[in-house]
């Protein structure tokens, strides 16, 4: 029973360090070559549209407001793919520029799904 209980309290402190690591790691710059593999995916996206494109583009993609300027979609449970994971935009119409991130836990890494929603809201 204690073995269990270790492994349990490992896997708590394992998640929220990784999550924490993720929240302090600076945002990269999404660039329009699909990276293979990221460590920590967290994008800017610059943005050359108006916004209320931009607003569309994130509500084909099934992104829901969650505030001001904020979008999000998925579910914080459930598997790890790119199309269900919790994400969050954030736009920053006087830098033009969007934000998109893990919006609860942080994700480990991309092997390119993460950018391309990037792509898909950018290029609408």
């Amino acid at each position: 029973m204690n073995d269990i209980i270790e492994i349990i309290i490992f896997i708590v402190i394992a998640v929220a360090g990784f999550t924490l690591i993720y929240k302090l790691m600076p945002f990269r710059t999404w660039k329009n070559k699909k990276p293979k593999f990221t460590l920590f995916p967290k994008y800017i996206v610059g943005i050359n549209k108006p916004i209320e494109e931009i607003e569309s583009a994130l509500i084909k993609n099934k992104f829901e407001k969650a505030g001001e300027r904020k979008y999000t979609r998925g579910r914080i449970y459930g598997d790890f793919s790119a199309k269900e994971i919790k994400l969050s935009v954030c736009i920053d119409d006087k830098k033009k520029q969007i934000r998109l991130s893990a919006s609860f836990f942080g994700v480990l890494f991309d092997n390119g799904d993460i950018w391309q929603v990037g792509a898909d809201i950018a290029n609408g």
